[in-house]
């Protein structure tokens, strides 16, 4: 299972924005995110990117029927047993 966290990088630490438990040695993948563009063209090209981004979503979803498939989606892609949370 893939854990996405947002945080801040500052004298060449990596720190999360949210406590994270149980993932002691487990090796990462750090991504910088260049928050500039849209700071220098204004909310208007930010929210040109969220609508184009949210119409790619749209055109490429597939409706399964399944109703908890993003909550169980290891269930159904791994065969583990379902969550309980």
């Amino acid at each position: 299972m893939m854990l996405s966290v947002k945080g801040e990088f500052q004298n060449g630490v990596a720190t999360p924005s949210v406590k994270v438990e149980g993932r002691e040695g487990q090796q990462v993948i750090i991504t910088f995110l260049d928050e500039a563009p849209a700071a220098r063209n204004g909310s208007a090209q930010a929210d040109d990117d969220w609508d184009a981004m949210m119409k790619l979503v749209e055109d490429c979803q597939t409706h399964t029927g399944i109703g908890d498939l993003a909550h169980q989606h290891d269930h159904y892609l791994h065969g583990t047993p379902k969550r309980d949370d």
